[in-house]
């Protein structure tokens, strides 16, 4: 202890002190720092996000062909609608809502005032990123929810493959991504909680959907995406309210999706007549209450005609 005592009062004791701390700093930015090869894959990642975030001009152009095919004469040529169009304004409706409707199949429509049930798309997927790409530069969706990405969509159709070894990639690639958003997720404890409470009500406790007022219904969700649930919950379509992040955090709606997915896959056990599966108990109480009463009004017709022979 005398030794180093004595050290610390030598003259250049301060500058070894300095050239120590630097070597010290200087060790530990070469560990944390990025490598060459870390930087470059970071800056390739920056780029690709960029890219997805700038759509090329050629999907703006092709975006605009589509939009003007499918969308104009309704929601008129820069989408505000107006008078002379039948569409409303959808300046303001965002990437996630264009997404929603049209991969729904419920736009382009005959009439888009009026409520559309789900049918097959118009468009394919990639042309569907064209017309968001065109949306997004030429209309504008500041503010607006953005199509959820990292939500897995509809699986791959062999159709848009020239071979199977492409599609099979495309669909294992699809599979993965889907298993492990819908395994992350508590579909029982928390998922089926969010579900009752603020979805059954409209599209009923197995998602055959429910009839509402003024005419409209809430849509079965039998063949939704998990996208197609998510944006849903974003944009409010029709009479559905909006469910943003603050009210259903994004990890609740993982899980409330994967409550809807478990019910999609729940096998209906009804029969013929099976009541859009209402539950087991309750068709047997309607099968057993039309049974009585057609063997009731069996029994009262053969007294009847028994009476009119007498």
């Amino acid at each position: 202890m005398k030794w180093i005592t004595a050290r610390r009062r030598h003259p250049l004791a301060g500058y070894a002190v300095v050239i120590l701390a630097l070597t010290l700093f200087g060790v530990g930015y070469a560990v944390i720092a990025p490598s060459a090869e870390r930087a470059q894959a970071q800056t390739l990642a920056a780029d690709a996000a960029a890219a997805e975030q700038q759509p090329s001009q050629e999907d703006v152009a092709a975006g605009r062909e589509i939009f003007t095919k499918g969308c104009a004469s309704c929601h008129g040529p820069d989408g505000t609608g107006g008078e002379g169009y039948s569409g409303p304004d959808i300046t303001g409706e965002g990437a996630a809502s264009v997404d929603f409707q049209v991969s729904t199949g419920r736009m382009p429509s005959t009439d888009p005032n009026q409520q559309m049930p789900r049918k097959p798309s118009a468009y394919t997927e990639e042309e569907i990123d064209d017309l968001i790409a065109y949306y997004k530069a030429e209309i504008g969706d500041e503010g607006a929810p953005p199509v959820p990405t990292d939500v897995p969509h509809s699986a791959p159709e062999r159709s848009d493959f020239e071979d199977e070894a492409a599609y099979e990639e495309a669909f294992e690639a699809w599979e993965a991504e889907y298993q492990s958003y819908i395994e992350g997720a508590d579909s029982q404890e928390v998922g089926m909680k969010l579900y009752l409470a603020n979805c059954a009500h409209c599209h009923s406790w197995s998602g055959g959907g429910g009839a509402l007022t003024g005419g409209r219904w809430a849509p079965e969700i039998h063949e939704a995406t998990p996208r197609q649930i998510y944006e849903a919950m974003i944009t409010g379509p029709g009479a559905m309210p909006t469910f943003s992040d603050t009210s259903i955090t994004p990890d609740e709606k993982q899980d409330l999706i994967a409550y809807v997915k478990d019910l999609q896959h729940e096998p209906n056990a009804g029969g013929i007549f099976d009541l859009n599966r209402v539950a087991q108990v309750a068709e047997g109480f309607i099968a057993w209450t039309v049974g009585i009463t057609l063997i009731v009004a069996c029994a009262i017709w053969i007294t009847a005609k028994q009476r009119a022979h007498d």
